[in-house]
């Protein structure tokens, strides 16, 4: 069996190979935008693999809509997926579609095996997406458009208001969302529900993750993205919360953490537009106590998206995009019960979604609060090294905030330790860009 990891250094191999994706002669790819498909209606089946579950609504709907197909769902966890998707294409044994979160999308933006999506007419769809969202599922080289997003997340702040009602803070969303505005303010209420064993941040890292969420690891041509005045300011303000023990050290997803929610010792999460769910699964003798409100410190942060692929070796493809494109536009107009936002521009603003009331946050609209979130935040681009270099980010940063380094070194150490362990890499995506672009050059 193939190793893996060969795909996703596909390029270690050979930086000219043929292009990534296989592409339609120029006078196809005009007559597939130009003209509707007439697709067979012969029995059809097709393959869906996915990393999380929920999906029989919406397999329902399209089989409805189409009753010659068929939908077979394969679910794998989060922690296992990647490796799966990627071992398929490896051995040319795909489904016909799969879906990936944007945390591991880059993985599969600079290898073989997946399909240019505009071959097959998305890019009548591209100003309906925001275009930082668009550009985030590019290919690698921005050659090809590989994914479709279904959804995009902004993160958002859960706390419970009658908590900071008690000590004396606005409880109203708008209200505390502008006085957390000013870090001093925040820092204000951390220190007075410390009193009470309540606490504003989980982990010093939380404060980190928010100033995160609103930039990228690496910018253009692989150049490491955050030495940024924004990061200084996080690193101060989460060696404060450090040094001054404003922090619960709970992890949520144990049974300790659910159990520190449920007594009040977390009054603040931060999150995306699932947690609203999430939390009233761990802790529903809360109802009427939470409120959700934007982030502190007037940061608009990106938590995640989910796109949707068809790789190459895909046994149905035209039926494989008919799907993917009933997914992110025509179901994402009629899935109402939900919190999250779609990346579908016509699909946001419906009445019955903007006045849809939430009982357990004490009957608050998080909907509308949420796309107006949306609107702020904007989507960063992966690359194909985002996961070990956000570990390496992580541990530096902790290490630094508990040996009481500065701001300044310890960005430097982390840029140090990410270029030392992960240099080849990066000079190989380095060299691959540049490469690609000599080919663009050439073809003018």
């Amino acid at each position: 069996m193939r190793n893996v990891r060969l795909i996703v250094l596909a390029i270690l191999i050979a930086l000219t190979a043929c292009d990534q994706t296989v592409v339609a002669p120029e006078d196809d790819e005009d007559r597939l935008r130009a003209t509707p498909i007439h697709m067979s209606k012969d029995p059809v089946e097709l393959e869906f693999w996915s990393y999380y579950g929920g999906w029989e609504p919406i397999i329902e709907a399209f089989q409805i809509k189409h009753p010659n197909v068929t939908v077979h769902v394969k679910t794998f966890s989060n922690d296992a997926y990647v490796n799966a998707y990627q071992q398929a294409m490896a051995d040319g044994k795909t489904p016909d579609v799969m879906i990936a979160d944007s945390e591991h999308f880059g993985q599969f933006s600079a290898i073989t095996g997946l399909e240019n999506l505009l071959d097959y007419g998305a890019g009548q769809y591209e100003d309906d997406f925001s275009e930082s969202l668009w550009n985030s599922n590019l290919s690698f080289d921005r050659s090809s458009l590989i994914g479709l997003p279904s959804g995009s997340s902004p993160m958002v702040t859960y706390y419970r208001a009658d908590i900071l009602e008690e000590h004396g803070f606005p409880s109203d969303p708008d209200e505390l969302g502008l006085y957390m505005e000013n870090p001093e303010n925040w820092l204000r209420i951390a220190r007075a529900l410390k009193e009470s064993n309540s606490y504003l941040a989980l982990w010093p890292m939380d404060v980190i993750q928010l100033f995160d969420s609103t930039q990228p690891m690496f910018v253009d041509n692989m150049e490491f993205g955050r030495n940024t005045d924004a990061t200084r300011k996080a690193i101060e303000l989460a060696k404060t919360v450090y040094n001054e023990g404003l922090i619960s050290s709970s992890d949520i997803w144990t049974q300790f953490g659910s159990q520190a929610i449920k007594k009040g010792k977390v009054a603040m999460l931060y999150m995306g537009t699932w947690g609203a769910n999430q939390i009233e699964l761990w802790a529903p003798e809360t109802a009427g106590l939470w409120r959700q409100t934007r982030l502190p410190f007037n940061l608009y942060g990106w938590v995640n998206s989910s796109s949707f692929m068809m790789p190459s070796s895909a046994t149905n493809k035209r039926w494989a995009y008919t799907f993917i494109e009933y997914c992110v536009t025509e179901w994402s107009m009629k899935a109402i019960n939900s919190n999250s936002v779609p990346s579908y521009y016509p699909a946001r603003g419906q009445a019955e979604r903007l006045t849809r009331k939430n009982d357990f946050f004490g009957g608050q609209n998080l909907y509308a609060l949420n796309e107006i979130l949306a609107k702020r935040m904007m989507e960063t681009v992966p690359t194909p090294i985002d996961v070990p270099a956000k570990a390496i980010w992580s541990k530096v940063i902790n290490q630094g905030i508990e040996r009481e380094r500065n701001a300044d070194a310890i960005i430097k150490e982390a840029e140090k330790e990410i270029r030392g362990t992960l240099g080849k890499e990066i000079n190989i995506l380095k060299a691959y860009l540049a490469e690609q672009k000599k080919k663009e050059v050439a073809l003018r």
